[in-house]
């Protein structure tokens, strides 16, 4: 294994408890041990940047984000690279979601917010205002004036796999992946995590094999399967388990958070 230079990290079942938490002095500590060591930390997510931006608010500067399940990469205030998605493009993407059967919302992901129809049910948009910042209600999402990374959508937990499935079968340039027990990503056909993490990798000059990933869920499987290391957490997804070179605690434990002070040390 080379020298590890920079370490990912999904956030959702990984590196934050289930109640979205995480311990901000260890992680204050932490930092600067992994700089030190030439270690840059790197929090890989389907949240929007400005949503990750309040997560690590404090933290900005000694940290990089690979947002939007790797469609939005901001290392040192600069864009590393993006991957808009067209208003024509989603537009399609959101009839073929009005056709199916229980759905219970979307969003659509931008740059400055996140923006869900007027229609919208409230308890949808409790629910994801937990994820993103700045969630408008508009009358038409073809009036959003924005740049547009990703849809997410909710189902039934007894269904996602299922629309997960049928989507992939179905969608003409763009990919679903499952990002919780009820959420979907629609991102770019050419796009997951492992394509910002590349992208940010070569402007950086490091190498696959310098990377050490950590993840649950199949948003992460790319991320992991492109690291010269992975590791998932023992709530990861079972195919996610299977292509890790190893399988740690529980995200409740902070596992990931332990993981790297061992690694500092």
């Amino acid at each position: 294994m080379s020298k590890i230079k920079l370490i990912a990290t999904d956030m959702d079942g990984t590196f934050l408890k289930e109640d979205g938490s995480y311990d901000r002095e260890r992680l204050r500590r932490l930092l600067p041990k992994l700089k030190e060591k030439g270690i840059l930390f790197t929090v890989a997510s389907g949240r929007a940047v400005i949503a990750l931006e309040k997560v690590f608010a404090g933290f900005e500067h000694d940290l990089a984000f690979v947002a939007e399940n790797g469609s939005f990469v901001l290392h040192d205030h600069q864009v590393l690279f993006e991957a808009k998605m067209g208003q024509e493009f989603y537009l399609k993407l959101l009839t073929i979601l009005d056709g199916l059967p229980d759905l219970k919302g979307y969003l659509l992901s931008g740059r400055r917010g996140a923006y869900a129809l007027e229609t919208a049910p409230d308890d949808y948009i409790d629910f994801v205002k937990d994820y993103y910042e700045n969630v408008q209600r508009v009358p038409s999402l073809a009036d959003v004036y924005d740049d547009i990374f990703k849809i997410t959508v909710n189902f039934s937990p007894e269904t996602i796999y299922e629309r997960e499935a049928w989507l992939n079968q179905h969608l003409d340039g763009a990919v679903a992946m499952t990002t919780g027990f009820q959420s979907l990503d629609l991102v770019l056909d050419h796009v997951d995590k492992s394509t910002g993490l590349a992208a940010m990798c070569q402007k950086l000059g490091i190498s696959p094999d310098q990377v050490l990933a950590f993840g649950d869920n199949m948003n992460d499987y790319q991320m992991l399967e492109f690291a010269g290391q992975a590791i998932a957490t023992a709530n990861a997804r079972s195919e996610v388990k299977e292509i890790a070179d190893q399988v740690i605690g529980h995200c409740n434990d902070q596992v990931v958070m332990s993981y790297l002070e061992r690694l500092v040390e």
